[in-house]
């Protein structure tokens, strides 16, 4: 298998940089599959010191929907500390849904109802997460269903 990180204008990303994950089966040879894109983004890591020339990925992000649009039209992948969370309410469940272009809608399972402070302090949680200017809603729901390939997605964009 031969794994390569490639940006928008399919050029190898160097250390640091992000790009899509394309993938090419060297082992199929009734139906290869030559630079396969999954789907997936994922940060290039420096090479290892071992001495090996294979790629090295720092981290996988994530998918194409699970990426914030910016209002600039720039990308981010987001990340919420659920224990930060639970220090100021109980939450169960969440999950965030970028619904405009500067619209969050976060939803929320919760133990208990929450108040008006606490929620604005879940806001300021949220905002100071994230680059940019972006309008919260919250939505207080029962559960949150998974994603139907069976994932628990804790963001993903419409926007997209």
């Amino acid at each position: 298998l031969l794994v390569e990180v490639l940006d928008d204008e399919d050029h190898h990303c160097r250390p640091g940089e992000t790009g899509r994950v394309v993938i090419t089966r060297l082992h199929n040879f009734a139906m290869p599959l030559v630079r396969y894109d999954i789907g997936d983004y994922a940060e290039v890591g420096e090479p290892c010191p071992c001495g090996r020339n294979q790629l090295v990925l720092n981290r996988i992000l994530g998918r194409v929907r699970n990426m914030l649009v910016l209002p600039d039209g720039g990308y981010f992948w987001p990340t919420f500390s659920r224990r930060k969370f639970l220090s100021l309410v109980p939450v169960k469940q969440h999950q965030f849904v970028q619904i405009s272009k500067d619209t969050i809608e976060a939803r929320l399972s919760v133990a208990r109802p929450v108040t008006e402070s606490e929620e604005q302090q879940l806001i300021a949680l949220f905002a100071e997460r994230l680059p940019g200017k972006f309008h919260f809603k919250i939505k207080y729901v029962d559960e949150i269903p998974r994603h139907e390939s069976g994932k628990f997605e804790d963001f993903y964009s419409e926007v997209i």
